[in-house]
């Protein structure tokens, strides 16, 4: 609470005071100090002070004047004059003055004492001080039996709204609600997740430490959000509405500050206790679906009563995917405002991407079984028995659209079975891996991470994979490819790479130069190159597929 001068002018001892100007302001205008001052000013009077004045040294109306302007220009909260000696009545100039400028003016009767006024004042300054801090004691302690009593977020917010009068809402780092007091504005609501979406496209889930506290405007109203936050990383959001047009002034805001200070301070302990509950439930469920996709399985009943106790359901068609994170050092190197040790922060990230992954399967109404093992995310998705395909595509695809959002730059490649049903964890993790591995390979990752791969799109691959160590057939290729590729070196021309396009679009000149983006009659030269250098007939069906072998052997073993 801020002591105003409408606050002053309702104390006893000035309930007789005349107030010229500035009406408009009492109830804004704080008051901090209470001073005596006669002329000059110069530097005597510091903002929002209380200034008393006999006027003892103004002779005339221009004196006094300009004892008003020094006075409003030091930024004084008001004047109050005391007529009768030196000044019998105040000027109507002076009054004027201070009505343009919108500064508080009172007249005093001269017996009351300055002394009298300046113990008052100062008597209800500190009253209000000690009852600010003892307030946010108060507060302190309770949030922390919240805590320590297993309270939820729910309780949390409406406490915290019982206590500053305002709208609350609570949420983790991923912008998801975890708390809200009653009666919620669903504008206020609506607004934050727009504001935190636009947030996560800037930035990314990863936020500077250093701007922890920003306004969000919800129609005529703002919102002051503040990080939540402990161990260098950011925890989750506090959001407290109700702020009106002109949201608050220095001082106000300070104290609000110290408050949520503590408000933030609770949640962080709420959500690192709930971390360090959750994560030995992590571990074991880490260990559980790693063991499915090993195949370590000694007695399926025992597999069942453990399944049952982490609450999964293994009675259901899964098929396996495997997510790859590509960039992770290089996505750590460019957290600048990051805080955390690379452990800290990996350990955090692989939580996350797990959280993720079984939320997105939440909101399909599918069943999912998570774990994160040797630098790979591995998911058993449940699907329907006709449409596993499209089932894991649309799921890839909206997991990879809320990655993206959390963190911009981070690249996944993915691998997905072919095979689903009942019991087969450890073949459709192996499809998944396969169609992973050959995906790589195929486009290089590592340059780009494209994909998802299907190991029901791999037949070529492994077709390839079988005959490629064939010592003739390697022979072969190598000996068609050689001075093909001795001149694509030389020259910086990829003409393996120009013949791979021109057998893709079926032979068509046209086409080819098109996506070459090549003149036609450039095209045609290293057509006719490609034959001259590997005795090859582009028109000869026989030459163009041991051609075409060739280069995919080539491309395959690279």
């Amino acid at each position: 609470m801020i002591l105003t001068v409408a606050d002053i002018k309702n104390l006893d001892i000035l309930k007789d005071a005349r107030i010229h100007t500035g009406q408009l302001e009492l109830n804004h205008c704080p008051v901090e100090w209470v001073s005596v001052i006669e002329t000059p000013v110069e530097q005597f009077v510091r903002k929002n002070e209380l200034v008393l004045s006999t006027a003892v040294g103004c002779a005339s109306d221009t004196d006094l004047e300009c004892f008003i302007r020094d006075v409003i220009e030091s930024g004084a909260a008001a004047l109050a004059i005391a007529t009768g000696k030196f000044i019998k009545t105040i000027p109507p100039s002076v009054i004027n003055i201070a009505e343009k400028q919108g500064f508080i003016l009172f007249e005093l009767d001269w017996h009351i004492r300055f002394s009298d006024i300046i113990q008052t004042v100062l008597e209800k300054i500190e009253k209000i001080k000690r009852e600010h801090f003892e307030k946010m004691e108060n507060v302190r302690k309770t949030l922390l039996d919240f805590i320590l009593t297993g309270k939820t977020l729910e309780h949390v917010c409406q406490y915290v709204s019982e206590s500053v009068r305002g709208p609350i809402i609570i949420s983790d780092k991923r912008g998801l609600i975890r708390g809200s007091s009653k009666q919620v504005p669903p504008l206020l609501e609506a607004s934050w997740i727009e504001y935190f979406h636009i947030q996560l496209e800037r930035d990314g889930i990863y936020r500077n430490l250093s701007q922890t506290k920003q306004w969000v405007r919800y129609g005529n109203s703002y919102a002051l959000q503040l990080f939540i936050h402990s161990a260098g990383s950011v925890q989750g959001y506090l959001i407290v509405g109700g702020f009106g047009e002109e949201p608050l002034h220095e001082e106000e805001y300070v104290e609000w500050i110290m408050l949520l200070e503590h408000v933030t301070t609770a949640v962080a302990l709420f959500f690192l206790h709930e971390h360090a509950a959750s994560e030995t439930e992590w571990r074991l469920r880490d260990d559980f679906v790693w063991a499915l996709a090993k195949g370590d399985i000694h007695s399926w009943e025992t597999i069942l009563s453990r399944s049952k106790s982490l609450g999964y359901q293994l009675n259901l068609p899964y098929v396996g995917l495997i997510a790859s994170p590509e960039n992770l050092s290089e996505l750590f190197e460019s957290q600048k405002e990051n805080r955390m040790s690379k452990d800290h922060w990996l350990n955090n990230l692989i939580r996350c991407l797990e959280e993720e992954a079984e939320n997105i399967a939440n909101g399909l109404a599918l069943k999912t079984m998570v774990t994160f093992q040797q630098n790979e995310l591995i998911i058993f998705l449940e699907v329907l028995h006709n449409q596993s395909t499209e089932t894991a595509l649309f799921y890839v695809t909206s997991l990879e659209k809320r990655l993206s959002l959390l963190f911009p730059t981070l690249l996944i490649s993915w691998g997905i079975g072919k095979q689903f049903g009942y019991n087969i964890f450890q073949d459709t993790y192996q499809e998944a891996k396969r169609a992973l591995d050959i995906g790589r390979k195929r486009n290089r990752v590592g340059i780009e991470a494209e994909g998802p791969y299907l190991f029901a799109d791999t037949k070529m691959d492994r077709v390839l994979e079988s005959i490629a160590e064939i010592d003739e057939l390697k022979e072969l290729s190598e000996t068609l490819l050689v001075s093909l590729l001795h001149y694509s070196k030389e020259r910086k021309i990829d003409l393996l790479y120009t013949f791979r396009t021109y057998h893709k679009n079926k032979s068509n000149v046209s086409q080819t130069a098109r996506e070459l983006n090549l003149h036609r009659q450039s095209l045609l030269y290293r057509l006719r190159k490609i034959e001259t250098l590997t005795g090859c007939n582009l028109d000869n069906p026989d030459d163009v597929f041991l051609l075409d072998l060739s280069a995919r052997l080539w491309s395959y073993r690279i």
